[in-house]
């Protein structure tokens, strides 16, 4: 190896944040997203970094210089590959693609950049000899200062408009690689790949999108509307064969024209239209659809989303459910729920908990018992909570988890009521300190939309009796995730005593 440059560990540094923050996108896409995912997606850099450092001692040198080129363009092919991997499985039937999929970022991602640390560390070593641990100090340190160039990145840019980084990202490799090799000449191959990345990114994206989709869905005729990340999410807008819209949230679906509208009416149209005249809150966005079914009936309607880029893509994509112009009281504000409640002194006669389900950690804070305390806070005495849970109300079903939503709202309102919806394939449940309307009202509102046949009302004390066993969700036990998380991966956590 060429005698390395302190700048390259500095380059190094900025690779490995980004490198991260990117591979954890892709695999949110391709993976079951989820709190699981993301250990899983983190432990496999850390590896490939390790693998890196096995390169390392001098007598592998030109071997890891050798791998660095060969390295640098299945980077560049990473998303892509990664995509098609995966579709390939899907159509095959494959049994799970999860082991294979990390293994494609096991190999290249984080291996080119933790090659560098030992040897710049030993040529200093040698050349400036010094106290013990100095050249470590010196050579995390400008590692760290690239992390932390690599982080404001991200915050700056990154969260809203990706590809400008990803192309600093590959310049920056190009840098090391050519410095590495010592060849102008390479440099000058590896700068016109990474400008050619950029070029060629967006349709190689939607191709590979629109592929990945078609496999897992079975749908030939799926299209890519829209797509957009953000520091919270990937976010996609599909139409399928049939012409249905379909709105994607880390490969996740969160909307389309069947269950999910039904989901919205029973969410925030049902205890909207028993409660006319309604001071409105909704907790979470979505299609903003579920404005629409609260809007028909309350007198304001308010939501609070953290993630901006959802509202500004689904709020005209998704226009024919939302009608969010024909909503003249809506307003959004957009701030982490815990703070916007925590800190407003406005009490609402409806608040609608339209929220991703509870796959990470910081999601099954918004299903815990401390939060619904805090929702409670702020309604009026005769306000209502309205949430989903995910799954019907029975025994059978509660069996298959471990924590009930049901349990959890038990803990904190004194009055409820939970519907079997089937429309929607799962429960929701009512909730307040003194409810305002009854199971009869429930009924009646049912009756009138022809599904009281199909639909089953549930009171406190019919629900109890089919909680044993279940947790209540707190910031003290948060296993819920776990419950949220694919089956696959909760045998895995099993395997550590953890899982009961």
């Amino acid at each position: 190896m060429v005698p390395p440059y302190p700048w390259m560990l500095v380059c190094a540094g900025l690779n490995l944040v980004l490198a991260q923050y990117w591979t954890m996108k892709e695999y949110a896409l391709v993976l079951d997203a989820s709190e699981a995912t993301v250990l899983l997606v983190v432990a496999t850099f850390l590896a490939s970094g390790s693998l890196g450092f096995l390169l390392s001692p001098r007598r592998l040198e030109r071997a890891a210089v050798r791998l660095l080129f060969p390295l640098f363009l299945a980077q560049l092919a990473f998303p892509w590959l990664l995509r098609e991997a995966a579709a390939v499985m899907y159509r095959h039937e494959l049994p799970h693609v999860t082991a294979a999929m990390l293994a494609i970022g096991f190999l290249v991602m984080a291996v080119p950049f933790t090659i560098l640390l030992p040897h710049l560390i030993h040529r200093r070593e040698a050349e400036a000899p010094g106290p013990s641990g100095e050249a470590v100090a010196w050579g995390y340190g400008l590692e760290l200062a690239g992390a932390v160039l690599g982080i404001a990145l991200i915050l700056l840019v990154a969260r809203t408009h990706l590809q400008p980084v990803l192309i600093l990202y590959f310049v920056s490799f190009s840098l090391i690689l050519a410095r590495a090799a010592g060849s102008r000449r390479l440099l000058a191959v590896a700068l016109s790949l990474s400008v050619g990345h950029g070029l060629v990114a967006p349709s190689l994206e939607r191709m590979t999108t629109e592929d990945f989709y078609r496999a897992r869905e079975k749908d030939p005729g799926i299209r890519l509307l829209a797509s957009a990340r953000s520091l919270y999410n990937r976010i996609d807008v599909l139409e399928n064969g049939e012409g249905e819209k379909l709105l994607e949230m880390n490969g996740r679906e969160y909307f389309n024209e069947t269950d999910l509208q039904a989901f919205n009416h029973y969410l925030a149209g049902i205890p909207s239209a028993l409660m006319p005249g309604s001071r409105v809150l909704i907790v979470g966005t979505g299609s903003l659809s579920s404005v629409s079914q609260a809007a028909r009936f309350a007198r304001t309607v308010e939501s609070v989303e953290i993630d901006e880029q959802v509202v500004a893509l689904t709020r005209d994509l998704f226009r024919e459910f939302n009608r969010l112009d024909e909503v003249p009281t809506w307003t959004l504000h957009v701030d982490d729920a815990k703070h916007f409640l925590g800190s407003t002194e406005t009490r609402y006669d409806l608040i609608i908990l339209d929220l991703v389900p509870p796959i990470y950690v910081q999601d099954a804070l918004l299903f815990s018992r401390e939060f619904y305390e805090l929702v409670k806070s702020r309604l009026t005495p005769r306000g209502v909570l309205s949430i989903y849970t995910g799954t019907h109300l029975g025994e059978v079903q509660l069996k298959k988890r471990r924590h009930a939503p049901e349990k959890t709202v038990d803990a904190v309102f004194s009055e409820y009521l939970v519907v079997n919806s089937r429309a929607a394939d799962m429960a929701f449940i009512y909730a307040s300190p003194d409810l305002p309307f009854g199971r009869e009202d429930l009924l009646a509102l049912l009756r009138a939309e022809g599904t009281a046949d199909v639909d089953r009302v549930f009171e406190p004390a019919e629900v109890r009796p089919l909680l044993d066993g279940q947790r209540i969700t707190s910031h003290d036990d948060l296993g819920i995730v776990l419950d949220w998380a694919p089956s696959g991966y909760r045998r895995l956590v099993s395997l550590f005593g953890v899982w009961p």
